[in-house]
């Protein structure tokens, strides 16, 4: 576990020295964003979801960790509405809450702590497949330098985003059980190998220079965006896991851990690439991380 953060942190640094230095220029970062939205990302959601089973989501533990992530979302949005923090920045606070770091750390914690990669996998064809689409499309449709929106538009949103457009290939093939030769995804699969060390140097880079504080307008969706992240969804899992679906202790210990893992830096990407919420995004993202190594080693010695 603490492997897999130590990974994550070292990255990470190298990002913030490029962003210090200004080594890639000032267009460096819009480069590597661009490069990962169109290419990295896309390749990723691909293979990861062309190659996996549709039903791996409907697994006890993959069903909890759904729900739990869909709990805190929308409860963020709800909040969102009632303060009138506006759709693109609910959106981005929503996906700060329930998007989780299932990759380069979900997966060295699955494999190192939990023995397997398999754990993360509903989490990340959730993320993949349905969220991220949805969400994406939403930041798409409100944005303000647009042209005004007609249906056709409306419709055709999702098949003009690379990486809704991947999500769903990857669904469709998955649901009709097709198997891809390996000349086909081995390709994709050396692509995709970009995407999480981009991701981490682009979030690197963009802590460079954010303000300690948050602005006004911040504070609040970002307070609640932990809150939900790193206390409630946690919570929430292990009294799914204990009081309805009666997991054994290990398997409640893996949907608690799953919970607690921290923002997904992809947040921040988005963040980035659409000109809104970065503040919330990176804020939530590094606070999570923060707390998630102590929450982690607490719920492991409390469930033995």
């Amino acid at each position: 576990m603490l492997k897999g953060f130590f990974v994550v942190g070292v990255v990470l640094l190298v990002g913030y020295i490029l962003g210090k230095t200004n080594a890639l220029g000032p267009q460096g970062s819009k480069v590597l964003s661009t490069l990962t939205f169109m290419v990295g990302l896309p390749s990723l959601m691909f293979s990861t979801i062309a190659s996996r089973h549709i039903s791996d989501v409907l697994s006890q533990t993959g069903l909890i960790s759904v729900v739990t992530a869909l709990a805190v979302m929308l409860v963020f949005a709800a909040a969102g509405a009632i303060f009138r923090w506006g759709v693109r920045r609910t959106t981005i606070g929503a996906l700060a809450t329930g998007i989780v770091n299932s990759t380069n750390l979900g997966v060295p914690l699955s494999l190192y702590i939990l023995g397997s990669t398999t754990y993360v996998v509903p989490i990340m064809l959730f993320q993949l497949a349905l969220v991220t689409p949805i969400a994406l499309t939403i930041l798409d449709l409100t944005n303000p330098t647009a042209s005004k929106v007609s249906v056709a538009r409306i419709l055709s949103t999702p098949f003009r985003n690379p990486v809704t457009v991947a999500a769903i290939l990857g669904v469709i093939v998955s649901a009709l059980g097709l198997e891809l030769p390996d000349w086909t995804l081995d390709p994709l699969k050396l692509v995709a190998q970009l995407a999480v060390p981009l991701m981490l140097i682009i979030f690197g880079m963009s802590l460079h220079g954010i303000s300690a504080g948050q602005g006004i307008g911040d504070r609040a969706p970002t307070t609640l965006a932990v809150i939900l992240k790193s206390a409630v969804q946690p919570l929430l899992a292990w009294l799914l896991a204990v009081l309805v679906f009666r997991l054994d202790s290990f398997s409640t210990f893996v949907v608690t851990a799953c919970a607690i893992l921290p923002t997904g830096q992809n947040v921040v990407l988005y963040a980035i690439r659409y000109g809104v919420g970065q503040k919330i995004a990176q804020s939530t993202a590094v606070t999570t991380s923060i707390l998630a190594v102590p929450l982690l080693l607490g719920a492991a010695w409390v469930m033995g």
